[in-house]
């Protein structure tokens, strides 16, 4: 009944769940299915067994009515529970001494101590500018809480998937939008909660930051400025005759002159390292927020929204339903090719 060449992408955000099934094929990766639901759940800490159950029924239940086949999971981290930085060190040190030297400065860039997280690192190939000018080596780092791998694993023992891997979902939607890109780019994931703003060189993350405001944020106020309910505020916010930028509500614009003057930031501390972006590439369920093209349009960086079915094959009668909502699929998608 179950396939190996099934994989199953299950991305669990603050605001909703996202999972889709790829099946491998001679031809490539067939999109067999995919489902979305929303929940209100509290997700920031150790999962308990309460809310292990109320995620578990969401789950089982978006498996049984969009009919999936497969067992075989990669399970999406949120971006926000994985610290990734990078350091230079000079060319002639030896991994020994670099492994030393991060786990003596972690105190100074890590949130938790060093015994509560999972701490990794690898040589990434450092850009020409940082071997010529500065004779030194890069080093990404990842550093992982235990409670969100705790959490993770007790998840999938709860709803029977085999679990093969846990995945930072930046990882995965630079999977499915960037593989194969070159050269220096920022991707700029609008969560429902927060907004993270990555730097990816050639198809390689680099480094993260994060702004603790989201497409949520758009939907709050504008419920509260027109008194309706969030759900009616959530179609506002999406509404089409909204485009003409001078229509558009205060909380829609005060969000996007937040997301432009942190962007702008975030390019120029890129500059100034030896890794100016050429391209920023928008994701997440928030580009679907009014106006957010036409705002950036005149960016000094050029902009453009994500496109993560680009290698996927769908049947053409699924097409107009999953098209609207590639970017809020962007991390499952890219969990579900992790084999690729």
């Amino acid at each position: 009944m179950f396939s190996d060449k099934t994989t199953i992408g299950l991305e669990i955000g603050s605001y909703s769940i996202k999972i889709v099934e790829l099946k491998q094929t001679p031809e490539g990766y067939k999109l067999l299915t995919f489902g979305i639901a929303t929940h209100s759940l509290d997700l920031s800490s150790y999962w308990h067994s309460s809310k292990l159950k109320q995620l578990s029924i969401i789950i089982e239940e978006l498996l049984d009515v969009n009919k999936f086949t497969g067992l075989k999971t990669i399970m999406g981290i949120s971006s926000k529970d994985v610290y990734v930085t990078s350091m230079d060190f000079d060319s002639v040190w030896s991994k020994n001494q670099i492994q030393t030297e991060i786990e003596k400065q972690s105190k100074y860039f890590l949130p938790y101590s060093t015994d509560e997280v999972h701490l990794s690192w690898k040589l990434v190939n450092s850009n020409h500018t940082v071997n010529e000018y500065t004779t030194k080596q890069r080093v990404s780092i990842t550093a992982l809480p235990d409670f969100v791998i705790d959490n993770s694993r007790n998840l999938l023992e709860q709803i029977n998937l085999d679990g093969i891997s846990l995945e930072n979902q930046t990882i995965s939607q630079i999977r499915a939008l960037l593989t194969g890109d070159s050269g220096n780019t920022v991707l700029v994931d609008i969560g429902a909660n927060q907004t993270t703003l990555n730097i990816v060189v050639d198809s390689q993350l680099r480094s993260s930051s994060h702004i603790p405001i989201g497409a949520n944020q758009i939907t709050k106020e504008l419920a509260t400025s027109l008194g309706v309910e969030e759900a009616v505020a959530e179609l506002f916010k999406k509404d089409l005759h909204l485009v003409n930028l001078f229509k558009m509500p205060k909380a829609v614009n005060d969000y996007y002159k937040i997301l432009k003057s942190e962007l702008t930031t975030f390019i120029e501390l890129n500059n100034q390292i030896g890794q100016k972006p050429s391209k920023v590439v928008f994701t997440g369920g928030g580009v679907y927020s009014v106006g957010l093209v036409d705002y950036f349009k005149r960016f000094p960086t050029p902009v453009y929204l994500g496109n993560p079915l680009r290698s996927l094959i769908i049947d053409p009668q699924m097409l107009p339903v999953i098209s609207p909502l590639a970017n809020q699929l962007s991390s499952s998608i890219g969990l579900a090719l992790w084999q690729a």
